[in-house]
């Protein structure tokens, strides 16, 4: 097959899987954002068309791309409107007892991070991400992220009580 054939068929993919793009973007973003990012993924993926491997969904690379582009440009905190525990500033912010009060919570939560994936996965999922996100970068089944983050609230609830 010659480039040109199959720079055109890359191409036919692209505007083929674009919808289903716009769709994932959606779940990122609100609004015109999911356009926007939609349409950047897109960009990206045409700039480094060299780099796709043509064995492998197209609509899965050009996913992979667009979350890349969204965790990177910070939109995934921008769009919770959260502020991330520890970030507080004392100066107009929260008070200290409550800073302190969040300290303590990160320490309880960092011991517990490494004795059990349940807790990780919690992480995880107040960090923003998905389930499905989660269960696609674990790769594990979607019941299983379910259940992790069952257990981690209930070890978490122990620790603090």
């Amino acid at each position: 097959m010659t480039c040109w054939k199959q720079a055109v068929d890359f191409d036919r993919e692209i505007v083929a899987v674009y919808d289903k793009l716009l769709q994932a973007a959606s779940s990122y973003c609100r609004d015109d954002g999911a356009h926007d990012l939609a349409a950047e993924a897109v960009t990206r993926a045409l700039e480094h068309r060299d780099c796709y491997d043509p064995s492998r969904p197209l609509l899965s690379w050009c996913r992979a791309i667009m979350r890349n582009l969204w965790i990177n440009a910070g939109c995934r905190l921008e769009n919770v409107n959260t502020v991330r525990m520890g970030d507080e500033d004392c100066e107009g912010g929260a008070p200290p007892d409550v800073v302190t009060e969040n300290n303590e919570l990160l320490k309880i939560i960092r011991s517990m991070c490494g004795a059990s994936v349940a807790v990780e996965t919690l992480l995880e999922f107040a960090q923003g991400y998905s389930l499905a996100e989660i269960a696609e970068r674990r790769g594990i089944p979607l019941g299983t992220v379910k259940r992790r983050i069952h257990d981690g609230r209930a070890m978490l609830h122990k620790a603090l009580s």
